[in-house]
């Protein structure tokens, strides 16, 4: 008999046989009660959990994360080739949306989309528009998105000019732009993704102003501008993208996962930069960002950073 078995029946210990009855009717009432007071709390701890699991689930349905990745061209004399390292590459894309990707020529844009078969992409060679020349491509998961439009454009006084080169770039630069509608919410995304020359001051001046009128004042819902800018923070390229209605996510982010990062890490290990190169511009605050570091076989997978966030629509 436990401690409140032996309390009911001290209070109704029966004095004839008509009172054990009596008896037996409280000990159910006590019984029945607590289990009653039981079950009315596991129901409604249960009630919460459900309704914090949904809460949490819609949130997650809700949010998107973009990333830009300069994957290196496949050049023979890396201490880490392309065949070594493109599983790796594209593994590390695999769990953002979107993704803006720097200096993979065709075969090697091909490989990343054959390892992702949920996503497609799009964008063109900056040499021809075509097939020739390094590749800014933007890969996106088909199941979160829809693509409503894309163009490329030519960093030069003639951005519709196939191959052009502007001011003192030594190459053709572009910038890939795609719309893409998200599929849950209805609401736009404008995305651009680029690469500026990496020796002309000018260029890349130049390149930003381009980039601005094509993201200013767009009627998308959210607008991001991502890429290898090849300038450091304060730089002129840079001040002009970081101006509203766009400014550096580095910055408006509500959590960065690190107090400080750069970017551009060469593939050793131990020689990794102070540089910050790549970026995301956004016209939203974002909620997270970080980067990737992803080694193998001593290297790094390519000679920058993946960098990432995530953003609520």
């Amino acid at each position: 008999m436990d401690a409140k078995e032996r309390i009911a029946w001290r209070i109704l210990k029966p004095k004839s046989e008509k009172m054990v009855g009596l008896g037996r009717l409280y000990h159910l009432v006590v019984e029945n009660t607590f289990l009653t007071f039981a079950l009315m709390k596991i129901s409604s701890l249960l009630i919460l959990f459900l309704s914090l699991y949904t809460a949490d689930v819609a949130l997650g349905q809700h949010e998107l994360q973009i990333m830009t990745f300069n994957v290196r061209y496949d050049n023979a004399s890396d201490p880490l080739l392309w065949a070594d390292r493109k599983d790796e590459v594209a593994s590390v894309m695999r769990y953002s949306q979107i993704v803006g990707v720097q200096e993979a020529l065709y075969h090697q844009a091909t490989d990343i989309a054959e390892r992702l078969p949920q996503y497609k992409w799009v964008g063109v060679g900056r040499d021809d528009g075509a097939l020739a020349g390094e590749f800014c491509p933007i890969y996106y998961d088909t199941t979160a998105l829809h693509l409503r439009h894309f163009e490329t454009l030519w960093l030069s006084p003639d951005y519709k000019k196939v191959g052009s080169r502007g001011w003192d770039a030594h190459l053709p630069r572009i910038a890939t732009i795609a719309i893409f509608q998200h599929i849950q919410t209805n609401k736009t995304l404008r995305i651009i993704n680029t690469h500026f020359s990496h020796v002309g001051d000018s260029a890349r001046v130049n390149a930003a102003r381009i980039i601005r009128s094509f993201a200013v004042n767009a009627p998308e819902d959210f607008t991001f501008v991502m890429g290898d800018f090849n300038e450091v923070e304060g730089m002129p390229a840079y001040t002009l993208l970081n101006a509203p209605p766009l400014a550096d996510t580095y910055y408006t982010s509500r959590q960065r996962c690190r107090t400080s990062f750069s970017t551009f890490s060469t593939f050793e290990t131990n020689q990794m930069t102070q540089d910050r190169i790549d970026y995301i511009f956004s016209n939203v605050p974002v909620e997270w960002i970080c980067i990737e570091e992803v080694i193998k076989w001593g290297y790094y997978i390519s000679d920058h950073f993946p960098v990432f966030i995530s953003f609520r629509l």
